[in-house]
């Protein structure tokens, strides 16, 4: 107790961001403030865009998985489904609409 900082926000806090050592870190200016530590802002907790989990073919039609019907080899058997592997894009890089909070964000959402 009688500390400006509290252990429990600094734990909270330290996924996003990252207390320099007062010893290690730089003068401060003549007309700011001095503080024990310093925060510095590692990252957001926000996600702006994920890895697509889709592949684009050679048509330029957008799926999951791509299968390609096989006619019969014999008279009175089923045609077969084969996938097909070859000539596929991944999607890539798909922007959220709007931003979501990052799953190890450490703060628990209530609605009361």
């Amino acid at each position: 107790m009688g500390n400006s900082d509290s252990k429990t926000v600094k734990k909270i806090i330290s996924p996003l961001y990252n207390y320099s050592d007062p010893k290690t870190r730089p003068e401060p200016e003549p007309n700011r403030e001095r503080n024990s530590y310093e925060c510095v802002k590692l990252a957001t907790p926000y996600v702006f865009s994920r890895k697509g989990s889709m592949f684009t073919d050679e048509d330029g039609d957008l799926a999951h998985e791509f299968y390609v019907e096989e006619p019969p080899n014999k008279k009175g058997t089923k045609a077969t489904m084969r996938r097909v592997y070859a000539n596929l894009t991944p999607e890539g890089e798909v922007t959220y609409q709007f931003p979501r909070l990052h799953a190890d964000f450490p703060v628990i959402l209530h609605q009361s």
